[in-house]
């Protein structure tokens, strides 16, 4: 096998499981939406060809047809200069090739001008190509992460960059981090700033990552799904398929309960026969939270738009007694209060068998994927658009499925397409993609025409069809047979129109040129990895994911102090990485803007993951006061409450004054008062038995009793509201209260669990805190630079310190924790 100079083929590498995504340019970024910076990032070159009046080097296909691995993209610039092209993910380098010093040389392979039928020009192309493999994580199955393997790769560099961190020339076994630069912007047939950029994967990864076992589904005749979507991997919008015969009402309905005489599916649209208040079409209902709101989009059964999307209105479900101040269109906002409200519309029984937890879990997921109870009856009313007009449907009745653009659907257009029967070349030959593509006039009898089929590529209805076409084929890349796998073209389009010898001679420059772009010593597991993506929406697609990886989540919690790198650090990351992305989930807290506060807040809160419970310092208390000695921990206060198979202190030989005093450090300076009498606390041992727990240091009797009662593990029955207003507690005297207090016997179950460590924090910052995410949703999603916006930005997290603790501890080392987490986390 020829080997170039500067080439290096390596088989086996080692990287990290990455899955934060970006684009491979990075333009500055201030009001811009997600979609707008995106596209902008990953503009197309203005410039169309003329057979098909797309823009040059689209995805899945390009020229006369032709199957094209990725797209161009035309560089962005910044003070006159192209930008650099950047890593995507973090991901190991498998193939370099430096690209060949640009030259006038018309009878150069690279100067090749397919636009010019006559005389050669030059028109230089250039040859620098990179390729990443990357592993990435979107989820887990119980403890198991669900990981898949994919390839970025960027062709026509017209420079490469040294690595990062060696400050060598890039190599293959290069580990490189997202947002590294690989190289600057080459030409394309003699347009400057421009890249081509692909992604792909191979088939057992792309079942992974879809969970569509390269399935093709028929647009024009899609079959109605028999079960739900995926569970280990969730994002992104909600998507519930609604059969006919669920039942609606047409004012919001009192009871959260289905009636076992009107549990829909009844219908039958064959016959025209539908129960009173049914639905009489099936459709798919589109469930999008984010920024507070909550919009719902409604689509017939092909996947068409049915009216214009609602944005839902707190005012359609809570009841005005348990309304807090906001919005009107806040709906994801009181997602919290309309939990609690559907689970306290319940009689006493039904209670028994429910939680406010599980009610949750169904407005945000459409369905209960957590531990904790539901009614098996129960009904997920939303105010949903339908043919008929608006209407309240049961998006939890008997029928319906839920899913998320985790699932890839077909609804939404995702297709997989491996149906060429010459899977060896590079010309489309695929039916269900011409089908795809082709004019909708049915009178048009030429429409499968390839010249027909060309020009339809430019129309704004197909290259929308494409973004999320799933297309096999092999890569242009690959030098091996280039001749057969192009041969097509001779025939079809250099001899086509002229004389033998003149179409002999263009053939030749052309095999000439794919020869001088393409690779003999391409790694076979790229070459293997012939399922490709439209890069534009696989990278849109995949930033909805949200999911950190273990090796992300000590990058973030690394520490630029390297006395603090200590092991445990790393072992409470491994221990809680994938409840923590759980809780982020479930409880919206995994955006751009919230995700860095998540972090830098319970760095402080918990240690960076490695102290879930409030420890105390020894000694005794002196007129009420402890005051902490250096290095004066309480070993008792470090140790699981596992080991003592209660909580700590449930013995009187346990307990210790910390909790029940005022607390100061080792330098004098008050950390808290004590506990007792306070946030629903009672006297001792109260102060102990409710000391902090969990991600974000759950204090007190009054959080625990109602988190309990979130759970479903305490009856709401079962105590008296407000206790701590009774007379009688402002007075210290327990004896004396005649309401009854919330009672918790096994609090040590938030810090022993590593479910509910995390699930508690989440509740805390949603329920208990309501002002938390519109504190974080007031930051920006790029990192601050320059004066007003470092200010900006200390004043929200000084805002979500407040909003979460009451006050603003320790804000400023909070600041520099979200900080370090934007750093990874965020584009810039």
């Amino acid at each position: 096998m020829e080997t170039r100079p500067g080439r290096v083929r390596l088989s086996t590498f080692f990287f990290t499981v990455r899955m934060i995504l970006s684009p491979p340019f990075l333009p500055a970024r201030t009001s811009q939406s997600e979609a707008a910076w995106l596209d902008a990032a990953m503009a197309q070159p203005t410039s169309r060809l003329s057979n098909t009046n797309a823009p040059e080097g689209s995805f899945p296909l390009s020229l006369r047809l032709a199957w094209h691995n990725g797209i161009h993209i035309q560089a962005p610039q910044a003070a006159g200069a192209y930008l650099p092209v950047r890593a995507v993910a973090d991901g190991t380098v498998v193939f370099v090739h430096p690209p060949t010093v640009p030259n006038n040389d018309v009878n150069h392979a690279l100067n090749y001008n397919p636009f010019n039928g006559g005389t050669p020009s030059p028109a230089w192309t250039s040859d620098g190509f990179v390729v990443i493999e990357h592993k990435g994580e979107i989820g887990a199955a119980g403890a198991v992460a669900t990981e898949f393997v994919y390839y970025s790769a960027c062709m026509h560099l017209g420079s490469l960059a040294n690595h990062a961190r060696t400050r060598q020339p890039l190599k293959a076994g290069d580990v490189v981090f997202r947002k590294e630069a690989l190289g600057t912007p080459g030409q394309i047939y003699g347009h400057d700033g421009q890249v081509h950029f692909e992604i792909c994967c191979d088939e057992a990864n792309l079942e992974k990552l879809t969970t569509r076992q390269r399935n093709w589904a028929d647009p024009l005749a899609p079959q109605p799904p028999t079960a739900n979507g995926r569970t280990d991997a969730v994002f992104g919008s909600l998507y519930i398929y609604v059969p006919a015969g669920t039942p609606t009402r047409s004012s919001q309905p009192t009871s959260h309960l289905r009636s076992a005489v009107h549990t829909g599916g009844a219908a039958s649209a064959a016959t025209d026969f539908f129960l009173p208040d049914t639905l009489r079409a099936a459709q798919w209902v589109q469930i999008t939270y984010e920024h507070g709101s909550a919009i719902l989009a409604s689509y017939d059964k092909l996947g068409a738009p049915i009216g214009q999307p609602r944005n839902d209105s707190r005012y359609d479900y809570i009841t005005v007694a348990t309304m807090r101040p906001g919005a009107s269109q806040s709906f994801e906002y009181d997602l919290s209060a309309v939990a609690n409200d559907r689970h306290g519309t319940l009689d006493a029984a039904t209670q028994a068998m429910s939680s406010p937890s599980g009610w949750y879990e169904l407005l945000r997921f459409g369905r209960n994927l957590g531990p904790d109870a539901l009614p098996a009856n129960a009904a997920h009313w939303r105010k949903v658009v339908t043919p008929e007009g608006g209407l309240w449907v049961d998006l939890n009745a008997p029928g319906t499925f839920k899913f998320s653009d985790a699932d890839f659907l077909a609804i939404t257009g995702w297709n997989c397409f491996d149906d060429d029967p010459t899977p060896t070349d590079q010309r489309c030959d695929s039916l269900r993609m011409k089908t795809l593509i082709r004019d909708p006039d049915r009178t048009n009898d030429r429409r499968m025409e390839r010249a027909q089929l060309a020009r339809r590529l430019g129309e704004p209805e197909v290259r929308n069809k494409l973004r999320r076409a799933i297309c096999k084929f092999p890569s242009e890349w690959d030098q091996k047979d280039v001749e057969k796998r192009y041969g097509w073209l001779e025939t079809e389009d250099f001899k086509s129109t002229d004389d033998d010898a003149t179409g002999a001679q263009k053939w030749e420059r052309f095999v000439r040129h794919a020869k001088a772009v393409t690779f003999l010593e391409l790694p076979e597991a790229f070459l293997k990895a012939d399922w490709r993506f439209h890069p534009r929406e696989f990278v849109g697609h995949m930033r909805k994911c949200g999911w950190l990886s273990r090796s992300e989540m000590e990058k973030i919690y690394k520490s630029h102090d390297l006395r603090n790198n200590n092991p445990a650090r790393f072992d409470a990351i491994r221990k809680y990485q994938i409840s923590l992305n759980s809780m982020t989930r479930k409880y919206l807290l995994n955006t751009s803007k919230r995700l860095p506060h998540i972090l830098g807040q319970g760095a402080e809160e918990s240690s960076f993951l490695t102290a879930m419970q409030e420890d105390s310092m020894t000694g005794s208390a002196v007129n009420g006061e402890v005051h902490g000695q250096v290095g004066g921990k309480d070993p008792q206060s470090l140790r699981n409450e596992l080991d003592f198979g209660h909580w700590w202190g449930f013995s009187p030989n346990e307990r210790v004054d910390w909790y029940g005093s005022k607390k100061f450090n080792s330098k004098g300076l008050l950390i808290a008062s004590s506990y007792n009498w306070r946030m629903g606390n009672l006297g001792d041992p109260d102060a102990q038995k409710f000391r902090g727990r969990g991600f974000k240091q759950l204090t007190g009797r009054l959080n625990y009793v109602q988190y309990w009662v979130y759970r479903g593990w305490l009856a709401r029955s079962s105590f008296d509201n407000q206790w701590w207003t009774d007379p009688q507690y402002v007075a210290r005297n327990a004896r004396g209260m005649t309401r009854t207090p919330g009672i918790v016997d096994n609090p040590e179950v938030i810090g022993t669990s590593i479910y509910n460590c995390m699930d508690a924090g989440g509740w805390y910052m949603t329920f208990q805190r309501p002002a938390v995410l519109r504190a974080m949703d007031g930051d920006m999603d790029y990192l601050a630079v320059g004066a007003n916006e470092l200010a900006q930005e200390t004043t929200v997290s000084k805002a979500v310190t407040l909003a979460i603790n009451g006050g603003e501890i320790a804000w400023d080392r909070r600041l520099k924790n979200t900080r370090s987490a934007k750093k990874i986390i965020l584009d810039q």
